[in-house]
């Protein structure tokens, strides 16, 4: 579809700026296939850029990545961070 492949092309343009929701749609759009191939490592950078520059959203996904791989300790810090910027699916995490 074409819409993605527009969007995917805008999004790119605003990460590259340092937009931080920019960066978690491409994360999405790279983990879906949506007008790109799918694409691990994309997603995770673009994930990790958007941690980085503060979305809850993102530190938890790059937790749960972290989880699904047996690194638990790792997955633990994300989040924490996550917790403490006020994403509740994060806090669940850690009652868990």
């Amino acid at each position: 579809d074409g819409e993605y492949e527009r969007a995917f092309e805008y999004f790119t343009k605003a990460a590259d700026l340092g937009e931080v929701v920019a960066q978690f749609n491409l994360s999405l759009m790279y983990r879906e296939g949506l007008g790109v191939e799918k694409d691990e490592k994309m997603e995770l950078y673009y994930a990790e850029e958007a941690a980085i520059g503060g979305n809850p959203t993102a530190r938890c996904r790059l937790g749960c990545h972290e989880g699904g791989n047996s690194r638990y300790d790792r997955a633990v810090k994300h989040w924490i961070i996550a917790a403490k910027l006020g994403h509740d699916d994060s806090v669940q995490r850690l009652k868990g």
